[in-house]
């Protein structure tokens, strides 16, 4: 059948004129073309043919459809006039007459319109004109990611360069509100294709009475697949011009990181600021690895003035830490540098920094054949602050234990341990250069007895069809004895080893059950609730509100409980009750709603007896569509006043949204912002 259309094909060419008939079939072979019409003719030109009705041509995965068509094979041009069309994969470009040469592509098509559905934009134009595979121009164009022919926005450019591996790239552009332009861009270049693509972003609005008005110019850079790069030009105008970047990266093993960084000349302080952050985990096998994680400011008061760009203005400290780990089968060495900066302090010149520390730690091993096991916690530091005395310090805690076998009705364990601290200490303050060597050994022992008591229950209901309750009670005990440290210098808490004789109580509830939905079960846990509580015969305990004497030698009962109340619902209740002042000496509560279509709340109290009390809540809604709602609120009981409020909403449509934001924080200092996000463009 073939052959014989290729011999018909150009019989008709060399031999015929003036031929027509109805649903035609032409076949060019010369160029892979493939014609169909309601009528073809041939000529007045040799080679030429034209089709009339219905026409559909097809070309090297181009589809073409017109009510009129011409092709002629000497100078390989394709003309097609009325409701033409032309489509290649799902991109589709409709206009009212077609010029196109088979033999380089080039193509021009008058009043066209260009949809690409794959990255949802559409460009219309007096003009398109195919340069290539891959590019093409436009004149007198518009171009949104909008439904047509009445789009919510879209730009306005006398031409547009587009290149769809890569960018759009267009002088002289307007952005309209529907059709009110209410933007000039002189230049404007954004990717057109679904990978991340470098590009400017749309720009956020705002003002803060701090900081004043705000606008900030984010740029797109993708540096590699696995590199990228965000710079921020943030005008301030009463603090200046401020840059931030964001570079992340990931490198081979599931190495990754990011460096970020935000820089300005405050001119209300007329000095220089910024920060400098990083974190970088490198992974050299699965038993070797560094992490870092770097936050270093200007001065104290940066996060004060400038948190909102990095989200942490109410930090207590700054801390940059470098850890090290390398691990065999039964021991793990660790290094670390520690330098911390005490936000809350009057100056840095009393805070510990750690310059560096060697740590090992030993897992629990035989010894021989017996029943006991060994394991070792070991690590040296060297210590420094400015106006205290600095030097090293050694600790070691040997330890030995025995494990009663698993299976059995009570699992118990013993052991016994002696904490070793050794310490070389420069009296740099006192001025005279000298140094003391000092040490201390404490025997510690202890034992811990629990058991375990379950129960199943099978019920009739429709989505909970078990459930399993377990109760597990637990007896410790602990002994160190009295030791007068105050000889050996104070970095940490771990110098001031507190004497202690004191037994433990505490009972543990479990339950999960096994959930039914249809054909699918999935097991879930329902409540943990734990209760504890500590007697001490004598010494003393370090518990932060509650003071321990002679009279007092019950501990607080500490309560801690994690309940689904269902799926949707949790709710969280840690405290601390003082049975001798009865009365809470702390309390956690918390309740978390979520029904998974993007409606949430949350409300939690926090209470510190003498130290703090406030309350915190998070309402998000998509009920009012097309608008997201969400509101932030934490209020102190103790200063009385909002730390904090923050309220947003966003208005989405389906080819642009706009956020706004309010942000209310103590002393009067408020700010909002305003960002815009057009579908499709300006997405990193």
């Amino acid at each position: 059948m073939r052959n014989l259309s290729l011999h018909l094909f150009l019989f008709l060419i060399f031999f015929a004129s003036g031929l027509s008939e109805a649903g035609a079939e032409s076949l060019v072979p010369d160029e892979n073309i493939h014609i169909k019409a309601d009528s073809m003719s041939q000529g007045p030109a040799p080679g030429q043919v034209t089709a009339a009705g219905n026409v559909v041509v097809t070309w090297q995965g181009l589809n073409l459809t017109a009510d009129q068509a011409t092709y002629d094979s000497t100078s390989h041009i394709m003309l097609a006039s009325g409701n033409v069309q032309v489509s290649k994969g799902k991109d589709v470009v409709r206009g009212q007459s077609l010029t196109l040469n088979l033999e380089d592509g080039r193509a021009e098509m008058d009043q066209a319109t260009l949809t690409m559905p794959e990255i949802n934009l559409s460009f219309s134009g007096e003009k398109i004109t195919r340069l290539n595979e891959s590019e093409f121009q436009v004149t007198s164009t518009e171009l949104t990611t909008c439904d047509l022919p009445d789009p919510s926005w879209k730009f306005g450019a006398d031409a547009l360069k587009v290149n769809v591996l890569g960018y759009a790239t267009g002088r002289n552009i307007v952005f309209y509100i529907k059709n009110v332009p209410v933007l000039y861009l002189p230049w404007i270049a954004f990717p057109v294709v679904r990978e991340k693509k470098s590009g400017l972003l749309f720009p956020q609005v705002g003002y803060s009475k701090t900081r004043g008005a705000q606008l900030d110019i984010p740029v797109y850079w993708v540096i590699s697949p696995s590199q990228d790069l965000l710079f921020d030009l943030d005008l301030l105008s009463k603090r200046g011009v401020g840059t931030g970047l964001d570079y992340r990266y990931i490198r081979r093993r599931g190495s990754e990181g990011h460096l970020g960084g935000y820089q300005i000349y405050d001119i209300h302080t007329d000095r220089w600021r910024w920060q400098l952050t990083q974190k970088h985990t490198e992974i050299f096998s699965e038993t070797a690895n560094l992490r870092m994680d770097v936050n270093l400011d200007s001065d104290r008061s940066f996060h004060a003035d400038f948190g909102e760009k990095s989200g942490e203005y109410n930090r207590q400290s700054s801390e940059t830490v470098v850890n090290a780990l390398k691990a065999w089968q039964h021991y793990a060495l660790a290094a670390h540098l520690r330098y911390s900066d005490d936000l809350y302090a009057a100056d840095n010149r009393s805070t510990v920094q750690t310059l560096p520390a060697l740590e090992l730690a030993g897992v629990r091993q035989p010894v021989f054949k017996t029943p006991l096991y060994f394991d070792i916690d070991a690590g040296i530091a060297n210590l420094y602050r400015e106006n205290a005395p600095s030097g090293q310090r050694l600790q070691l805690f040997p330890r030995v234990s025995y494990q009663s076998s698993p299976g059995g009705s009570i699992q118990a364990s013993v052991w016994a341990g002696a904490l070793v601290r050794g310490y070389n200490t420069g009296r740099r303050a006192a001025g005279d250069g000298t140094r003391n060597s000092d040490g201390d050994l404490l025997p510690d022992v202890g034992a811990r007895f629990s058991s375990s008591l379950q129960r199943g229950y099978d019920l009739d209901g429709k989505v909970l069809k078990k459930i399993r309750h377990e109760i597990v009670p637990e007896i410790s005990y602990r002994y160190l004895p009295e030791r007068s440290q105050e000889r050996l210098p104070f970095y940490d808490y771990s110098d001031r080893m507190i004497w202690q004789n004191m037994l433990g109580f505490s009972v543990t509830s479990l339950i999960n059950g096994k959930f039914v939905n249809g054909e699918t079960s999935e097991y879930r846990d329902i409540s943990r609730l734990k209760l504890s509580l500590f007697h001490s015969f004598e010494g003393g305990r370090r518990d932060l509100l509650t003071l321990v004497d002679e009279q007092h030698p019950w501990s607080d009962l500490i309560l801690e409980s994690d309940t689904w109340l269902n799926r949707n619902i949790r709710l969280i209740f840690d405290a601390r009750y003082d049975l001798y002042g009865h009365r809470f000496s702390t309390a956690a509560v918390g309740l978390e709603m979520d029904d998974r279509q993007g409606n949430t709340a949350e409300v939690g109290y926090r209470m510190a007896r003498n130290q703090l009390e406030y309350l915190e809540g998070h309402l998000a809604t998509r009920y009012l569509k097309p608008f997201h709602l969400a509101y932030t609120v934490r209020y102190s009981f103790d200063r009385d006043d909002f730390l904090e409020s923050v309220y947003s909403a966003e208005y989405r449509q389906k080819c642009w949204s706009v956020t706004t934001a309010l942000r209310q924080r103590p002393g009067d200092n408020f700010s909002f912002s305003v960002n815009f996000n057009l579908a499709g463009l300006g997405g990193k």
